[in-house]
């Protein structure tokens, strides 16, 4: 995407090579990582410094459907960095001596994951709302990183990581030398067919109450969720706007009433989170754990509003100019606009599309329409709930131990 004034560049290859499309549990994350391990030429220290002589440094995000790395630097020193950026993707060391290491470490952070409040309700809510044998929602065990192996990695970089299930996104100073240069680099990247994704069906259960007794814990972690959030779906700009109101922002109803005026919480917020083939809609909040109860009450109090009664024009209103004003902010510039399609080509959208009926839904969704959306998205008890911490037993919450063999 062309038209920085500014001779700045960002480059990013981006890959279908995320966890949907890994034959093996944890390859695909372990294939991305272990690539800045060093290539066959220059050790991960030497490649470290090098960028770092160009004021710069490899950017691999964490995402779940896509493989991504990425640079940015000034015009001048892209001859330098873009050819060391394709010997990562194109050389990787993947040596025996790194490979230990990595698992070392993985392990190590799976042990303190779990150890860690916050990182296990994540990984409990995750694994109940996607489902344990899904690729959003499985847990990496023990078990699943002795298994995995060095060769796996290596298959998995070849049959994935080349230039034919790849996209190159570039933002800024787009000179004509710059596209030579593209090609000279990228463009020599060995090709392959493009990975498919075979969605797996899951089996159907009924959202439960997990609950984890933390007897030590001060505090009492509230995870609810449910999945099948489509961002590609007409309504999602209306989605948008529910959840905003619900919970999506510092003025939203969950804020107000839960913190605001009862000061049960520091913060309390509902979240869409969406991926390439499903998504997830839910509400978070750390509580004392004598508030635990009243809180729970509150929030199912909320929802029942949103279900019972229009919301109040004056309130729409509010939350129309602040989505209006998050959106303008948003796509502020060459960047901004760049970051909107690079979010769509990592979800598998439309972003003109999804901007059309996001601008429709801010202007124009009635309190009517948002009402039926909250029966569609916030009724039928379709969530689940992970409670964790120091609080009493919940009545009716199914008690669970954690092993190590939860999500890494």
């Amino acid at each position: 995407m062309d038209g920085a004034d500014a001779p700045v560049l960002r480059v990013e290859m981006i890959w279908d090579a995320g966890r949907p499309y890994e034959p093996k549990r944890l390859v695909a994350g372990a294939t991305a990582d272990m690539m800045m391990e060093g290539t066959r030429r220059h050790s991960a220290g030497e490649m470290e410094t090098l960028f770092e002589q160009y004021g710069t440094n490899l950017q691999q995000p964490d995402l779940m459907d896509t493989a991504n790395l990425s640079v940015s630097t000034i015009l001048r020193h892209a001859e330098h960095v873009l050819p060391a950026m394709t010997e990562v993707i194109a050389e990787p060391a993947f040596s025996e001596y790194n490979y230990v290491r990595f698992l070392k470490r993985r392990k190590q952070r799976l042990r303190e994951g779990l150890s860690d409040n916050d990182t296990l309700a994540y990984r409990l809510i995750t694994e109940a709302v996607f489902g344990s044998e899904t690729p959003y929602g499985y847990n990496g065990y023990k078990a699943d990183y002795d298994a995995l192996t060095l060769a796996d990695i290596r298959a998995f970089h070849q049959s994935h990581f080349h230039a034919g299930n790849a996209t190159l996104f570039v933002i800024g100073q787009i000179t004509g030398a710059v596209e030579k240069l593209l090609e000279r680099t990228f463009g020599q990247l060995p090709t392959g067919p493009k990975a498919v994704y075979v969605a797996q069906p899951r089996p159907a259960e009924r959202p439960q109450v997990l609950q984890v007794i933390r007897p030590r814990a001060q505090q009492t972690m509230i995870r609810r969720g449910r999945r099948g959030i489509d961002i590609k779906r007409e309504d999602y700009g209306g989605l948008v706007v529910l959840d905003t109101i619900f919970g999506g922002y510092f003025s939203s109803r969950l804020m107000r009433n839960i913190r605001e005026e009862k000061g049960y919480t520091y913060g309390i917020e509902s979240e869409l989170d969406t991926y390439r083939f499903d998504g997830s809609f839910g509400v978070s909040a750390d509580v004392a754990n004598e508030n635990l109860a009243a809180v729970r009450r509150e929030i199912d109090i909320e929802i029942d509003k949103l279900l019972q009664h229009p919301v109040p024009t004056a309130e729409l209103d509010m939350v129309r100019a602040y989505l209006a004003g998050s959106i303008s902010m948003e796509l502020d510039g060459v960047f901004g606009h760049g970051y909107r399609h690079r979010s769509a080509l990592l979800k598998g959208y439309d972003p003109n599309r999804l901007l059309q009926h996001l601008d429709e839904a801010v202007r124009n969704i009635s309190p009517a329409e948002l009402q039926d959306l909250a029966h569609k998205y916030l009724g039928e008890q379709e969530d689940w709930e992970v409670i964790l911490g120091g609080a009493p037993v919940v009545a009716g919450a199914q008690r669970i131990k954690v092993v190590n063999k939860r999500r890494q």
